[in-house]
């Protein structure tokens, strides 16, 4: 028996890495396939959505809204997601105003993509086109529709006012944006595709900007005379809104055309990978079968060994009485496959800041809670639940039936409630907040250990949302952690060894040519090689670490700052981004201000470039207004970022006390050569001047495009012309040594080139 139990061990040994590497290769392939059936479903629907947004952009409303549509919609998305998307659609139907239906079935034809993981199954040449399909070429439409419904408003105006004035300006802004940013993609992006499709992109994206180019034309008009314009009659808004609709059909031609190409692409692919599964089949069907004789042949052995294990491990919690993570994976495991009308659904509830219990009351009354919230949830409790304490103060629930999702996370939500109940703690009285995470499998579906993960994750979301707040997991839960993971581990290792540093990109005086200040930046200094911000933000925001960051950057500038105060002539503002986060506590201002004045700084050395985004709320933004408020009152120099781009940059101006505002890169680059973005650069630097208001302009990467913001009003500079973020030591040297707007010297020649590279 001792030989035959070897030689079975050797043989699995020396075929288990053949057994695995065979069917994992050919479950994967079989994947691959339902994944592009799936994908090539997703684009028939976005396909049909396509006639109707283009319907709706020319003549405001929908004739007739299919049905079909919305049950076939409804049956792709299944039950999670029916309601969701469906929503998305009825939304489009019912809505009005074109703008606002026209966002509403981006956003449905951005959740068929996702749902259909149409990015993942097309190959890596046409990986892009479901992004330009989404969101690039419908942002010119919905743009183009706002910007017409504008013109036809200001026409009836009776007295045309300096914020009607700014209005097309603006928005005209966020068209161009949108109309020459998918103009650009697509030139770029085509001349990289080959075949007789790709031919037919390019002819289809020539004609899009020959449409762009005219609706851009009758748009100048547009502007020109709002800009002088006393009343409504002034205003020449008929040539933009005739021009439209040639527009709209170029775009949606081109739309369309990539969607051809993307269906190409995806049967392509289908048919490649059926080949490969045929071709396997037989080789990974014999391998499978021999992994099967050789399970069966030991299979008693390993579940007789397998149960005397189980029961010789603990399976309860001492402290409570309730099973432990052991038992519950043992009773996932051991669940036979659910009816094909039931579901399980599992609650992870945790209990939010239990350390300032034990803090407080010590930690015997803290078990005494834990004992407590254990007898309240059994009580909640059906009899077919399976309850247990699966962490420190994490309790697990599981369902093994659930009938409607809606009351299971009523259930959930009355877990929190029960919990939550004032105690009462040696003679005091508290609460305890709790956050649930909850997750449910498809009808049918066998549960697995997953399941534990996917709910963790759902409670995570939860816990960011704040107290007593239950959330359901989704796919893209997981799909974002994992991506963002390993960078923010990484991450972490850096804040610890200080690995996060400032980089500083100078701003001049664009008359004297001196380097008044340099906006801070956050670079990631990772063995020696720089990492950019937008390689490791993302994972910083989702790990909670932007606070660190911010907190490491500020810190290296302010000590910057100390270090330049006595080595220039010129005063030198140093500038920090500034997020919500900090602009939300007043605490956190009073704390920057303490800081900045241990330093032996003063608040107006330091300039605080605040991103209007964050005020977009108006529920949120009060409490961002009266701290900026406040920050501005301790003297600190406020700046308002990306002026422009935004649907606040006016209100802003009005309801701030801003000392500079720092035009956008869009409305800087190429605007010595192109007279229609000139009127718009012009109008807004006129705005902010017309406000006492310091204009900054970023991005500036020609002589021409200096010269051009100095004739028109801008007083300070920065971008490529004058130099790329550097290291400390090199910002330094610039403020002392070079002159950024004057001719160089031959003497100097050598820096100007270090500044550029």
């Amino acid at each position: 028996m001792r030989i035959r139990g070897w030689l079975t061990g050797l043989i699995v040994f020396l075929l288990a890495p053949s057994l695995l590497f065979a069917s994992l290769w050919f479950y994967n392939r079989f994947e691959q396939v339902g994944a592009i059936d799936r994908s090539l479903a997703g684009l028939h629907l976005i396909e049909a959505l396509g006639p109707l947004m283009q319907e709706k952009a020319l003549t405001g409303k929908i004739s007739q809204p299919s049905e079909k549509l919305r049950k076939q919609l409804a049956a792709f998305s299944g039950r999670e997601m029916s309601e969701e998307l469906t929503g998305h659609l009825d939304a489009f139907f019912r809505e009005k105003s074109t703008p606002l239906a026209l966002r509403q079935a981006r956003m449905l034809a951005s959740s068929v993509t996702q749902l259909a993981k149409i990015s993942s199954s097309s190959s890596f040449e046409a990986s892009r086109l479901p992004h330009l399909v989404n969101d690039t070429l419908p942002s010119v439409v919905i743009e183009s529709s706002i910007m017409v419904s504008n013109a036809r408003m200001l026409k009836d105006r009776s007295s045309v006012n300096v914020w009607d004035k700014m209005l097309i300006p603006v928005q005209g802004g966020q068209f161009k944006i949108a109309a020459d940013g998918a103009s650009r993609e697509a030139t770029e992006y085509f001349d990289l595709l080959s075949g007789e499709s790709a031919e037919k992109l390019q002819q289809h994206a020539l004609a899009y900007r020959k449409a762009n180019h005219a609706y851009q034309t009758e748009g100048a008009k547009l502007l020109s005379s709002t800009i002088k314009a006393a009343t409504g009659d002034d205003v020449v808004w008929e040539p933009v809104v005739e021009a439209q609709p040639e527009l709209v059909a170029a775009t949606f031609t081109l739309w369309q055309a990539a969607l051809d190409y993307l269906y190409q692409d995806l049967q392509t692919r289908r048919a490649e990978t059926l080949f490969a599964v045929a071709l396997a089949g037989l080789v990974g069907g014999l391998v499978i079968l021999g992994a099967f004789a050789i399970a069966i042949a030991l299979s008693r052995a390993l579940a007789d060994r397998t149960q005397r294990e189980f029961e010789d491990l603990g399976f309860h919690d001492p402290l409570t009485g309730l099973p432990n993570r052991r038992a519950l994976l043992n009773t996932i495991r051991s669940m036979e496959m659910l009816d094909s009308k039931n579901r399980a659904g599992l609650i992870l509830l945790d209990l939010r800041q239990f350390k300032k219990i034990n803090d407080r009351f010590g930690d015997h009354n803290g078990d005494s809670i834990l004992r407590e919230v254990a007898e309240q949830m059994s009580q909640q409790a059906q009899p077919d639940d399976f309850l247990c304490r699966t962490g420190g103060t994490e309790f697990t629930l599981l369902r093994p039936k659930v009938k409607t999702r809606d009351r299971f996370e009523q259930f959930a939500q009355k877990l929190l409630r029960e919990v939550g109940k004032e105690r009462v703690i040696d003679g005091h009285k508290t609460a305890i907040d709790a956050s649930a995470g909850l997750c449910i499998n498809q009808e049918g579906e066998p549960i697995t250990d997953n399941v534990l993960t996917d709910a963790a994750l759902a409670l995570r979301t939860a816990k960011q949302k704040g107290p007593l707040k239950v959330v359901r997991f989704t796919a893209e839960m997981r799909a974002a952690f994992e991506e963002h993971d390993e960078v923010a581990k990484k991450l972490k290792k850096a804040l610890t060894e200080d690995n996060i540093v400032a980089w500083y990109q100078p701003q001049v005086d664009i008359h004297s040519g001196k380097v008044v200040g340099a906006e801070a930046l956050a670079r990631w200094i990772d063995d020696g090689t720089v990492r950019f911000p937008g390689a490791f933000l993302p994972a910083a925001v989702e790990a909670g670490y932007m606070e660190d960051i911010e907190a490491a950057v500020r810190e290296k500038a302010l000590r910057l700052a100390v270090d330049l105060s006595g080595a220039s002539q010129n005063p030198i503002h140093l500038g920090l981004n500034v997020s919500a986060s900090l602009l939300t506590s007043a605490k956190a201002v009073d704390a920057l201000d303490q800081q900045v004045r241990a330093l032996g700084l003063e608040p107006s050395d330091v300039s605080l470039e605040i991103l209007e985004a964050v005020m977009i709320d108006e529920i949120t933004a009060m409490p961002i207004k009266e701290n900026i408020a406040r920050l501005s009152d301790l003297g600190f120099f406020i700046e308002l970022d990306d002026f422009g781009t935004g649907h606040s940059s006016i209100s802003s101006l009005r309801d701030l006390k801003v000392d500079r505002v720092k035009i956008d890169r869009s409305f800087v680059s190429g605007v010595d050569t192109n007279p229609g973005l000139q009127k718009f650069t012009s109008a807004l630097i006129n705005l902010a001047k017309s406000l006492d208001i310091s204009v900054l302009a970023e991005g500036v990467e020609t002589e021409g495009e200096r010269d051009w913001l100095r004739q028109n009003g801008c007083d300070v500079i920065q971008g490529f012309l004058i130099s790329k973020a550097v290291p400390e030591d090199q910002l330094a040297a610039l403020i002392l040594k070079q002159n950024f707007v004057q001719p160089v010297s031959a003497a100097e020649q050598p820096l100007a080139a270090r500044a550029r590279s």
